[in-house]
C-alpha cells in the first residue's frame, strides 16, 4: 500500500545537475553557464556565508534562465543526501552530476601544512561517494552523466603537490570503475585547464560574461552532450576539436 504521507510529484522533465564544492571558482562558473542554458542547479558547499554570497550573485546576472537551489553541509549527512534527493524529485530529472574532487574551498584554502592539505582533499573525494551513490539510480534512469574534475597534476611535478596528484589520480581511477559497473551512465574525467580564481561572487560584484574562463563551459559541455564512447575516460581541455567532440 502506497504511503499516504508520501510527496507526490509531478513528472517534469525540466534538466536537473547536482554540483559539489559549488562555492569553489570552478563550481561556481559550472553553475553560471548551466543557468545560461536553462538547467536547474543543486549546488552544495560546506561554508553558509560562501554560499549566501554566490547565491546573491547568481540571482543578479539577468542573462540566467535556469534556477540556483542552494545546499549547504558535508556530503556524508544523510539529511542532506535525503535533501538533495527531495530537491531532484520536485524539480525534474537529473541529468548530471559533476563531482568537484580536489577544490579548496574557504576556509581551508589557507591550510598550509600538508597534513591539513591532504585532509581537504581526501574529504573533497570521499564526502561525495554516498551522493554518488545516493542518486545512481536517477542518473541511470535518465541516462546520464557524471563528470569528475580530474587534472594533470601527475605530469607536472609541481612541488608540495603530493596529495593533490594522489586525489586527481584517484578521480580518474574512480571514473574508469564507475564506467564499468554504471554501464548505463556516462562517466568522465577531465582536466579543465588552466585555474584562475573565480574572485566576483560577491552580491556586490556579481560575475559577467567576459569573467568566466573556459573550464566551466566545457564542464557544461560534457555534463549535456558527452557521447557514451566517451565514458570511462580522462580528458584534457587542449585537445583538438574538444567542445565540438563532446556535442551531439
Amino acid at each position: 500500500m502506497a504511503d499516504s504521507q508520501a510527496p507526490a510529484y509531478q513528472v517534469s522533465a525540466q534538466p536537473v545537475v547536482l554540483i559539489t564544492r559549488v562555492g569553489s571558482w570552478i563550481g561556481a562558473e559550472a553553475a553560471v553557464h548551466f543557468l545560461k542554458r536553462g538547467v536547474t542547479v543543486i549546488g552544495v558547499g560546506s561554508y553558509p556565508d560562501r554560499i549566501s554570497e554566490l547565491t546573491s550573485a547568481l540571482a543578479k546576472m539577468s542573462h540566467n534562465t535556469g534556477k540556483f537551489i542552494p545546499c549547504v553541509g558535508v556530503l556524508t549527512s544523510p539529511e542532506l543526501q535525503d535533501q538533495i534527493v527531495e530537491h531532484i524529485k520536485s524539480e525534474g530529472q537529473l541529468t548530471a552530476f559533476v563531482h568537484n574532487v580536489g577544490a579548496y574551498e574557504p576556509p581551508n584554502v589557507q591550510a598550509s601544512e600538508p597534513i591539513e592539505q591532504w585532509e581537504a582533499l581526501q574529504r573533497s573525494l570521499l564526502e561525495a561517494l554516498p551522493m554518488a551513490h545516493q542518486v545512481r539510480a536517477l542518473l541511470r534512469k535518465q541516462k546520464g552523466r557524471v563528470v569528475n574534475v580530474a587534472s594533470d597534476d601527475a605530469l607536472t611535478e609541481l612541488p608540495n603537490h603530493v596529495a593533490l596528484v594522489a586525489i586527481k589520480t584517484a578521480v580518474n581511477m574512480l571514473t574508469a570503475e564507475l564506467a564499468l559497473v554504471e554501464p548505463s551512465i556516462t562517466s568522465l574525467a577531465v582536466h579543465p585547464g588552466i585555474r584562475l580564481p573565480f574572485a566576483s561572487t560577491s552580491a556586490s560584484h556579481p560575475p559577467s560574461t567576459d569573467q568566466l574562463q573556459p573550464a566551466g563551459e566545457l564542464i557544461v559541455d560534457l555534463a549535456l552532450n558527452a557521447k557514451h564512447s566517451m565514458s570511462g575516460q580522462f580528458f584534457m581541455y587542449s585537445e583538438p576539436d574538444f567542445l565540438k567532440s563532446s556535442k551531439p
